[in-house]
């Protein structure tokens, strides 16, 4: 009789994965993901710094607890120029942090504001919240306490608190164009008068980032500002990709 060929065994078949070991790839994946991120915004930040080494603004608004560089540097970038607003009222109703008169007839009331600047309440509600969790000893968060304690939420409670740091870094700027140049600061408010010196939608350039409508798409950052070219430029830009970068983190811890 003729003998037929052994055939091999077939090599046992894998085994499905399971439930635990998919988890622990998920997570292994997602850390890396995290590890990633933070290098890259702790890149960004090192950008951001070398970028406003020399601006006087970033370093002054530095000095304070909970403002560090991304903080700081946002405030710049967002603001452009404190001498837009020829008060702190117009810089807190351009960053959703004051209110706006609304009139009908002759009746007139006051509401809050409905076009601002998204990205810098962002920045003051930040800030807010910070100088309160780092600098407790200061009036901000004695304030914020008080606020809590009789019986306001949390959350309106840093908005109070946002708003009377506008009032602060407002002062704060301020100062620092005065010393600079108190004689061309006199002299270029009473060429403008009040009218002229902007609360964000009158300036002569539009293209800028800070006149934008909060829900325009914004595909670049413009550089047509003569405050904002150069560094300040970058600096906008990174900013952004720091806070997507926070974002992406969070995302993945959640």
């Amino acid at each position: 009789m003729r003998e037929h060929a052994r055939v091999p065994p077939l090599p046992p078949a894998a085994a499905p994965p399971t439930a635990h070991g998919e988890a622990e790839r998920l997570l292994r994946s997602s850390a890396e993901q995290i590890q990633r991120y933070k290098r890259e915004q702790a890149a960004l930040c090192r950008m951001l710094d070398e970028l406003s080494r020399d601006n006087k603004a970033v370093a002054a608004l530095k000095q304070r607890r909970g403002i560090a560089t991304i903080t700081a540097t946002a405030f710049v970038a967002e603001i452009v120029d404190i001498r837009r607003f020829p008060r702190e009222d117009s810089l807190a109703c351009y960053s959703g942090l004051g209110m706006a008169e609304r009139s009908s007839g002759q009746s007139s009331r006051m509401v809050d504001s409905q076009l601002f600047n998204h990205r810098l309440k962002d920045t003051f509600m930040t800030a807010a919240r910070n100088v309160v969790l780092y600098d407790p000893d200061s009036h901000l968060a004695g304030y914020y306490r008080n606020l809590v304690k009789a019986g306001m939420a949390p959350m309106e409670a840093t908005k109070r608190c946002a708003r009377a740091l506008v009032r602060v870094i407002y002062r704060q700027l301020s100062a620092l164009i005065e010393e600079e140049s108190p004689e061309a600061t006199l002299q270029e408010a009473g060429e403008k008068g009040e009218g002229d010196m902007a609360s964000g939608s009158l300036r002569s350039d539009q293209s800028h980032t800070s006149d934008m409508s909060p829900s325009s798409p914004i595909d670049k950052v413009t550089t047509n500002v003569q405050a904002s070219t150069g560094p300040a430029a970058v600096a906008t830009a990174t900013t952004k990709a720091v806070r997507a970068s926070r974002r992406k983190i969070a995302k993945q811890r959640s």
